[in-house]
């Protein structure tokens, strides 16, 4: 599983507030490696999962076939990977 994630520092935050964006990649439920990338268009068609913490938009990753979702809270990368192995991510679909 590939999941694309903005981060402002260390936290996830809007595209409009990220200063960087990261592909995180699992392997087995565990961190595999952490790519990094310049910009939110980078990341479409690269991830399987598309991770915000509020609503924006997000039909570029829908038409590339991956699946936008929600954090309940700020969150910090091993945060994120954990509420997404344990299904506490929102889907755009149940907001």
């Amino acid at each position: 599983m590939r999941l694309g994630i903005p981060l402002k520092g260390d936290i996830i935050s809007s595209s409009n507030e990220a200063d960087r964006f990261v592909r995180v990649n699992l392997k087995d439920g565990k961190i595999d490696s952490i790519d990094e990338f310049d910009s939110r268009d980078s990341l479409v068609g690269e991830v399987d999962f598309f991770i915000t913490p509020q609503e924006e938009y997000v039909f570029d990753f829908l038409n590339m076939g991956a699946e936008p979702l929600l954090t309940p809270t700020t969150m910090n990368i091993d945060e994120i990977v954990s509420a997404f192995l344990f299904r506490e991510l929102y889907s755009y679909a149940s907001i």
